[in-house]
């Protein structure tokens, strides 16, 4: 058999692509209901803005060094795990206590390792994906699908009694903790005495362009953070609606999570990243103009297209151009400048604003905010690699 024909008959790699569904079916439940868990507990829209940027911060001390420690680690997938295990423990350790403190310091820490852990289990999914058949996109599905079935459900059993997210957001933490430390074993490939390259990263001026570009796309999503608050107290909206709303959402990512290798190459990827952007510009502004709540979960179909386009365009190029002992460190360098400004910066201020004047002002900022970012875009990136082209032939 030719190595064309191997290639050819590589099986799917379902383990890897069931511990996605799981993962993501535990972040089904948090999504949809954390905010609402603060918000049943007294805390105000500008509270729980301060939550996450505090989260934030934490985070951006602890999750380059996660980036390292995966890079140097002999299992990548036994990091996971350990961070996945931290969510469950965490997520045990919120019925402790109801003192507001202290629900706010778990729900910090929980996002602290949530974000680590999205962007190292991505992080070992490319790396055992490399020179395979088979790409990110296919496998990322797995999540999207997790979470729209898990959202679709669970809003039935939780009903109003928001209490009930964290046992659940438990099992399926610590489930997916025991399924990475079965999946292929993938070393880190930073030696112990190799030198480190930042400098690569730095050169690589559509690299950085991107990275930009995802700083204008995170802040965009944190100025629609509160909508979930918004369409349950403005719009009447159930917790089993709230439900539907996230299912739709997350499987409208469906067909572009498993087509985006074949869709990039068509389209190239400034235009498929300009896709993105202008379906979530459109997204928000509908949120803003639509007050039906039925009408919203047809708006909702928009989603898929903007966050599956930006995610596997961004660790695609990431994984296809920096150098593999750096992959780690990139991404987890991309993940932390987004949140900076999304979280620390401006989830207080969104909070602030949003209980100042209202949520659906908000949504039609956040619009706008996207509009910016394209026009960065359209303007930069050509640009950049223009020039990297001519670094490359010179």
């Amino acid at each position: 058999m030719s190595a064309l024909e191997v290639h050819k008959a590589e099986r799917f790699p379902f383990q890897i692509f069931l511990a996605y569904i799981i993962f993501y079916a535990g972040q089904a439940v948090y999504n949809c209901y954390g905010n609402l868990f603060l918000d049943a507990h007294g805390f105000s829209q500008t509270a729980i803005g301060t939550v996450s940027s505090v989260s934030t911060v934490i985070l951006v001390l602890v999750q380059p060094l996660w980036g390292i420690i995966s890079d140097k680690s002999k299992s990548k997938g036994a990091v996971v795990a350990i961070t996945m295990t931290a969510m469950g423990i965490i997520c045990l350790a919120v019925y402790l206590s109801q003192m507001a403190l202290w629900l706010a310091f778990c729900m910090c820490l929980f996002s602290v390792f949530f974000s680590t852990s999205v962007t190292l289990q991505d992080n070992y999914t490319l790396e055992l994906l490399d020179n395979s058949r088979w790409n990110f996109g296919n496998i990322r599905l797995g999540g999207t699908l997790g979470y729209a079935a898990c959202a679709a459900i669970i809003g039935f059993f939780i009903k109003n009694n928001y209490d009930n997210i964290f046992w659940m957001t438990a099992i399926f933490c610590l489930v997916s903790a025991v399924m990475m430390l079965t999946l292929p074993k993938v070393a880190g490939r930073r030696q112990k005495h190799t030198k480190v390259r930042y400098a690569v990263l730095l050169r690589d001026r559509p690299l950085l362009v991107l990275i930009a570009f995802n700083i204008f796309y995170s802040l965009s999503g944190t100025f629609g953070r509160f909508y979930s608050i918004y369409y349950q107290n403005e719009l009447g909206a159930t917790a089993t609606m709230i439900g539907i709303m996230t299912t739709v959402s997350a499987l409208s990512e469906v067909p572009f999570f498993w087509f985006a290798g074949s869709i990039e190459k068509k389209l190239g990827i400034e235009r498929f990243m300009l896709l993105a952007a202008t379906a979530t510009a459109l997204r928000l502004l509908l949120l803003f103009v639509v007050k039906d709540p039925y009408l919203v979960l047809l708006v909702q179909l928009l989603s898929g297209c903007g966050f599956a386009n930006v995610t596997y365009c961004l660790l695609n190029y990431i994984n296809s151009t920096v150098p593999p002992e750096m992959r780690a460190t990139a991404q987890a360098a991309n993940a932390t400048l987004g949140t900076i400004f999304s979280s620390i910066i401006f989830a207080p201020i969104v909070g602030i604003i949003a209980d100042s004047v209202g949520s659906d002002t908000v949504l039609l900022i956040g619009s706008l905010v996207m509009v910016a970012g394209i026009l960065f875009f359209k303007l930069m990136f050509p640009r950049a690699l223009a020039h990297q082209q001519a670094q490359g032939d010179g």
